[in-house]
C-alpha cells in the first residue's frame, strides 16, 4: 500500500497553538460579554420607556451574539484538537505498518519455517490517542518510532 510509504503532511505544532489560540480568544469574548453586561446594567439604572426597551433588546441580541461566538470559537479549538489526534493516529499506523513490512522482508528462511512450529507475533499496533484538552491543548502523545 503506498499510503504507509509517505508521511503524513500535518502541522501538528502549529494545530494545537491554533486551537490554544482560538480557546484564549474565546475567553477574551466572555470577557468581553461580561464587562459589556455590566457596563449596560449601570446605563440602564433609572432609564425607561420605548428607548429602554429598545436598549434592553439590543443588549439582550448583543449577549445572544458573543455567547454564540465564543461557543464557535471553543468548538472550532476543539476541531483542531480532533484533527491533531487523527493526524497522529494516522501517521502512528503508517509507521507501524512500515515496521511490520519490514520485519517481514528481514526474515530469513529459517526464520520462516520456525514460525510454522513456534508461531510469529507483530508488535503490539499503536495505541490510540487522547484528545488534546482545553485550556492548554498539551499533545497526549508522540509519533511512535520503531
Amino acid at each position: 500500500m503506498q499510503a504507509n510509504k509517505t508521511d503524513l503532511k500535518f502541522d501538528y505544532q502549529g494545530a494545537l497553538n491554533l486551537a490554544r489560540q482560538l480557546n484564549s480568544l474565546a475567553d477574551q469574548v466572555a470577557h468581553a460579554a461580561t464587562t459589556r453586561q455590566g457596563l449596560a446594567d449601570v446605563a440602564k439604572k433609572d432609564f425607561a420607556g420605548a428607548f429602554a426597551d429598545q436598549f434592553n433588546s439590543r443588549m439582550s441580541v448583543e449577549q445572544t451574539n458573543f455567547k454564540a461566538v465564543g461557543q464557535g470559537l471553543r468548538s472550532d479549538a476543539m476541531d483542531l484538537a480532533t484533527m491533531w489526534k487523527h493526524a497522529m493516529e494516522e501517521e502512528n499506523r503508517r509507521l507501524y505498518a512500515r515496521h511490520v513490512d519490514d520485519m517481514k522482508n528481514n526474515r530469513s528462511v529459517l526464520d520462516t519455517i520456525g514460525d510454522w512450529f513456534t508461531g510469529f507475533h507483530y508488535p503490539p499496533e499503536p495505541a490510540a490517542v487522547p484528545l488534546p484538552q482545553p485550556p492548554a491543548f498539551t499533545p497526549t502523545a508522540q509519533l511512535v518510532h520503531y
